[in-house]
């Protein structure tokens, strides 16, 4: 029997917020991240193996398993409407808008790099043509993934070989900018997220649709409630994780020992084509785990802060701004690649138990609850949902 909430969706959700947090946390940390670069003094050998570890392993993989479930529960809060006898596409616009709305505020006010403004847009996409068939939606994910993978992979391999012999350009940045005052903080991070928004929705947000309709096709087909075989589930891994970790392997080789400038375009396209795999390897492997007596015990742990996400998603940038930039202690540029990785490790686990003890007590988080009060139009709200 499967309950309401399905618990490993929400572990995954979970996971995946961790993921997130180990990637964002250093355009806060490092602040010539945003050009591409890594901090000169801060590119010891301890550094450099630090920023090679995230890239390999977390960098475009975990905001594509954000995307999936995105698509996994838009079909259960769809059903959900049904079962309410309500108007689904009322409650989706509702709550679309409030995530254009949140994800504007969050880009302008916190972190420029934004997530949600792009899921509301490509939500919209998603509610549009959400009467396909699930063979479809899964045609459509795999065709956008592909398609824009392998025209950025062409883009990169011209631009890699042009650039033979050809002196990197320098990026002007201003490291001073986020720890000079609380002005001069809000001021450069509004002024990066209107010049970065669009090349966030351009370029991430196709792909995060491409996972919506992989999404809504797995939630058709109810994979999570029907518990996918073992042998889906191993076989998955074993052919995602090797090509997917070798792949981030030579991505974040090129980024992080290579010619940046003449490599970006191409590790982002060898990411783009490659990071589904082994983000699917990911979670068929956690999935597999859950399925043990200390996996079920983990699942557990997790399924909290999955269960507040939003919550915890802009949380994570509130904790990030007061550590990193003048709204705080001011230490963007000050700490050493493996302190930053070990504060994301600390704030992950500080958010995991934070998560439990609230939700003990109220059975919904704050920004979860005010988002539903928005979807059902300050109607009587029912049980939390996916």
């Amino acid at each position: 029997m499967v309950s309401a909430r399905l618990r490993e969706v929400d572990a995954l959700r979970s996971f995946a917020l961790g993921g997130i947090l180990m990637v964002n946390i250093w355009f806060f940390a490092d602040p010539f991240t945003l050009a591409g670069e890594i901090n000169p003094d801060h590119r010891s050998a301890a550094d450099q193996a630090v920023r090679f570890a995230v890239a390999a392993l977390f960098e475009a993989k975990f905001y594509l398993l954000f995307s999936f479930l995105f698509g996994y529960s838009f079909v259960l809060q769809w059903r959900a409407a049904d079962a309410a006898r309500a108007s689904a596409m009322q409650r989706m616009i509702r709550r679309l808008v409030a995530l254009f709305v949140l994800g504007l505020l969050h880009g302008i006010l916190l972190f420029f790099g934004d997530i949600l403004l792009t899921y509301s847009l490509m939500g919209l996409i998603l509610l549009a043509t959400h009467s396909m068939r699930a063979s479809s939606a899964a045609i459509a994910g795999s065709a956008l993934i592909g398609l824009l993978g392998s025209l950025i992979l062409v883009v990169g391999l011209f631009i890699a070989a042009a650039a033979t012999g050809v002196p990197a350009s320098t990026v002007p940045v201003e490291p001073g900018a986020l720890i000079r005052s609380p002005g001069s903080a809000f001021a450069a991070n509004a002024g990066n997220f209107f010049e970065t928004v669009a090349s966030v929705v351009f370029l991430q947000g196709p792909l995060s649709l491409g996972m919506f309709y992989l999404g809504l096709a797995a939630g058709r087909a109810r994979i999570l409630e029907r518990r996918l075989s073992k042998r889906v589930l191993t076989t998955t891994a074993a052919v995602g994780l090797p090509l997917g970790l070798t792949a981030g392997a030579f991505q974040a080789y090129l980024t992080t020992y290579g010619d940046g400038e003449r490599f970006s375009v191409l590790a982002f396209g060898i990411s783009t084509l490659t990071a589904p795999l082994q983000t699917a390897g990911y979670a068929s492997l956690l999935l597999l785990f859950f399925r043990t007596t200390a996996g079920i015990r983990l699942c557990a742990f997790l399924a909290p802060a999955g269960r507040m996400a939003l919550t915890n998603y802009l949380m994570q940038s509130v904790i990030m701004a007061l550590i990193f930039t003048a709204y705080g202690l001011r230490l963007s540029g000050q700490l050493p690649a493996a302190a930053v990785a070990g504060i994301a490790v600390v704030v992950f686990v500080a958010q995991l138990i934070c998560s439990r003890i609230l939700l003990a007590r109220t059975g919904v988080g704050p920004a979860e609850w005010l988002l539903r009060r928005i979807t059902y139009g300050g109607r009587r709200q029912p049980a939390a949902r996916n």
